[in-house]
């Protein structure tokens, strides 16, 4: 916890956060926050944002401190959750990720765990996604999306590459919704360039020749 407020302070210091600042630019300021600090448990983020509001702002104004703490604590962002294995994870993801962003405030990329597959998700992530919070789970998917609603608006992103994909998806996402009715689902289709890659052909061309699937890979 003590690292995080040190973050946040260090934010609040590179931002040129004053507490003078009009209601506006806190406002602004405390956008700026929530993106800056994305890879963060949204729900975790907004009770420690709180805690340091607390402290932090100057009382000289109680009124507007307490409007910046009801905004921080009322704020529901739409999030979006991209989930797969990312078995390995390529290039076709990392361009549905990237339409997501620009779609939704937040976009949590939620890694499936299969004891059976080994994954390179470690080998990238702290390089090319650390802006992005990244969530590993066991079981149902609808048991993290019902987690995550509680303190979000949450909607799953379904990546498609082709015809085939859109039929598969929305097969799975029938299970989905009769597991958990209020469900919401969006398609986004990749870029052309990606259309055929996978990873299951990523991983036959490792099988074929080791780097055969390098130029995939983000």
């Amino acid at each position: 916890m003590n690292q995080i407020i040190s973050m946040f302070k260090q934010f609040d210091t590179e931002s040129m956060y004053s507490n003078s600042a009009s209601f506006t630019d806190r406002i602004n300021h405390e956008k700026l926050a929530f993106t800056r600090f994305q890879s963060m448990d949204y729900a975790q983020y907004k009770s420690l944002r709180i805690a340091y509001l607390l402290e932090e702002i100057s009382t000289e104004n109680s009124a507007l401190k307490s409007s910046i703490i009801e905004y921080v604590s009322a704020f529901r962002p739409s999030i979006a959750i991209y989930a797969g294995s990312f078995n390995p994870f390529h290039l076709g993801h990392l361009n549905i990720v990237h339409k997501a962003s620009t779609i939704f405030d937040k976009v949590i990329i939620a890694r499936g765990i299969n004891p059976e597959k080994e994954s390179s998700i470690d080998q990238w992530a702290s390089e090319l996604i650390s802006g992005y919070q990244i969530l590993d789970f066991k079981g149902l998917l609808t048991d993290i999306i019902k987690e995550q609603s509680i303190s979000a608006n949450i909607t799953l992103v379904k990546g498609l590459r082709n015809g085939d994909d859109l039929d598969y998806e929305v097969n799975q996402l029938r299970f989905m919704e009769e597991m958990y009715p209020e469900l919401k689902a969006v398609f986004i289709q990749c870029n052309k360039e990606y259309e055929h890659i996978s990873s299951s052909s990523l991983r036959n061309l490792e099988r074929i020749q080791i780097g055969l699937s390098k130029k995939y890979i983000p």
